[in-house]
């Protein structure tokens, strides 16, 4: 059965008129007699009856009708959201992101919508590590990552991240991580960050330093209520919210206490909707 067949029907159903069909479907009387009598043949029946003054749905006719018209329906609706989804007007965007970048992306994704609003989002929070593994496993289409990505992935710096320790209310005295050695530490699980863990162990090793009493937490929270109640001292990434009245920080300064992060997507992944979103994004580093 020809979709083509199934819509000759349909037009002739609704106009009952062999010559108005003919129009609406661009084709020739004779070609639109030639449908019918095709799909007629298919499905065993007469579908119209015809006479010099008139045309009418047989009993098959009427019956099948609804169905035939759900179907053209379903297929044009098909076909509007296979142009959309191509136009980038539609779809879903996986974007992985995280919490260096909880203020951006949300101000990114609203601007996309304006433009965009028939566009699903679907946010993930992941540490970049895991953000990576999702994309190089096509689980996200873009991430806001740590800097640098894997060679031949595209990337759009967006900002700089900075080490910042969050210390007791109580170590009024604490200027360096040096002065910290000595004393507990709240850190983010490897497993957790791994990017982060790493890069603060290698940090500490370049200045020298060694902590004998590192409790690990499972997320940067926890880490400023262990602060905040004078268990330990955290380090945390500067965007980190600090809403604790019972500590203070210090943001480290050193050149090897920051990182950029960036929209990253690997290779093979263009399509109108990641490039508008990209383009929003390099619109906000800009502006």
């Amino acid at each position: 059965m020809e979709l083509r067949d199934l819509r000759a029907f349909v037009t002739l159903g609704e106009v009952l008129h062999f010559s108005q069909a003919a129009l609406r479907q661009h084709v020739t009387q004779s070609a639109l007699s030639k449908q019918i009598r095709r799909l007629e043949l298919e499905l065993g029946g007469h579908l119209f009856e015809r006479s010099a003054n008139s045309t009418r749905l047989t009993e098959l006719g009427r019956a099948l009708y609804q169905d035939a018209r759900s179907v053209i329906e379903k297929s044009d609706q098909l076909l509007r959201s296979a142009r959309d989804i191509q136009a980038g007007i539609s779809g879903t965007l996986r974007i992985g992101f995280g919490v260096a970048t909880k203020t951006l992306v949300p101000a990114a994704i609203a601007r996309f919508r304006e433009k965009r609003p028939l566009v699903k989002i679907e946010l993930c929070d992941l540490s970049t590590h895991h953000q990576m593994v999702a994309l190089n496993d096509g689980v996200l289409d873009l991430g806001f990552c740590r800097l640098p990505p894997p060679q031949g992935w595209s990337a759009l710096p967006v900002l700089t991240a900075r080490f910042v320790a969050v210390l007791p209310a109580s170590y009024r005295d604490i200027s360096s991580l040096s002065d910290l050695a000595a004393r507990p530490l709240a850190l983010i699980q490897r497993a957790k960050a791994p990017s982060f863990y790493d890069h603060f162990m290698n940090h500490a090793a370049c200045e020298g330093l060694r902590f004998s009493d590192i409790q690990p937490v499972s997320d940067f929270a926890a880490a400023v209520a262990l602060a905040a109640a004078e268990v330990a001292w955290a380090i945390v990434p500067s965007s980190t919210a600090i809403e604790h009245d019972r500590v203070r920080t210090l943001t480290l300064d050193a050149p090897g206490a920051s990182w950029t992060i960036g929209l990253i997507r690997p290779p093979g992944r263009d399509s109108p909707l990641l490039d508008a979103f990209w383009a929003i994004v390099a619109g906000m580093r800009t502006s």
